[in-house]
């Protein structure tokens, strides 16, 4: 199997961020519209009296929708929408799709790939199987989908 390039991982990455933000904003709009409706005050008096925990919820929000989207889609798909459009999974090291939960793993290992300025991510640059951080971490490999 061919390993995947920094290019085509890196163009499903951010097809898969785009859509999950735009799935976050319209989730969170609404859990938020809903909530201030309850408390019968309205939205945007909702938003701007409660910026602080607004800005925490957010982005709690959002790392909890991605830890449930990539974890989903690797584990049941071995690959997430943005690897379907650009023609890459994910496998283990015996060609397998992960596991629930290598794919858990591999998500966390997202998390510590971000961290010093997206290194984790980057290394799959330089990296002669271009495996990132989180696959080593999960013992994944990205490859290209084979077309029968």
């Amino acid at each position: 199997m061919q390993h995947s390039s920094f290019l085509s991982r890196a163009l499903a990455f951010i097809i898969d961020i785009a859509l999950l933000f735009c799935l976050h904003q319209i989730l969170f709009f609404l859990l938020g519209s809903r909530i201030a409706q309850l408390l019968t005050i309205d939205p945007m008096t909702f938003f701007m009296v409660a910026i602080p925990l607004y800005i925490v919820a957010f982005l709690l929000g959002f790392i909890l929708l991605s830890l449930f989207y990539f974890t989903f889609f690797h584990a049941w798909f071995g690959q997430t929408l943005g690897k379907m459009i650009i023609g890459i999974k994910v496998v283990t090291e015996n060609n397998m799709a992960p596991s629930a939960s290598m794919a858990f793993l591999r998500w966390t290992g997202y998390l510590l790939s971000l961290l010093p300025f997206a290194a984790g991510f980057l290394w799959s640059a330089v990296d002669k199987d271009h495996d990132a951080w989180h696959d080593k971490l999960a013992l994944t490999k990205v490859v290209a989908v084979e077309m029968t």
